[in-house]
């Protein structure tokens, strides 16, 4: 009598919560390579960078720390050319105000998880995201009024 032994490979555990605490990097890869394309189609960039987000937490949660950084700036870069349209638009500040139509808090939100990233994986000297999205969005914001600056 011949008995098939079935063999699973282990590719992801999870704590009770639900929080991934390895995944195998095959899959990981696999995933954040189909994400990636997602994310690079959404026309939404809050949505967009909602995406980058879940999807670095991942990494991260995996044990990948560099991959979640790749993930994050990437869709830091992309981001901030999404929003930069904004400028050139013009829109009428007695309806809608500016930082309404950009995503700086998102913007924000993917430099601090960079930088936390960096520092975790012991270089705090290359935690400087957040601050650099800061500035970037308030040079955006200068583009679109330094003309109307008195």
């Amino acid at each position: 009598m011949t008995t098939n032994k079935k063999r699973f490979v282990k590719v992801c555990s999870c704590t009770p919560k639900g929080d991934i605490q390895t995944m195998d990097a095959r899959v990981l890869n696999r995933l954040v390579e189909e994400q990636e394309g997602v994310i690079a189609r959404e026309r939404n960039p809050r949505k967009m960078a909602q995406r980058a987000l879940e999807l670095g937490d991942a990494c991260l949660a995996a044990g990948c720390p560099m991959k979640a950084v790749q993930v994050w700036r990437d869709a830091a870069c992309r981001l901030e050319m999404m929003d930069y349209r904004w400028v050139s638009e013009p829109i009428n500040p007695s309806f809608v105000r500016f930082d309404d139509l950009v995503s700086a808090r998102e913007a924000h939100m993917l430099g601090m998880r960079i930088d936390k990233a960096w520092r975790l994986m012991g270089h705090p000297e290359m935690a400087v995201w957040a601050r650099k999205m800061r500035v970037a969005y308030r040079e955006m914001w200068l583009d679109k009024y330094y003309g109307a600056l008195p």
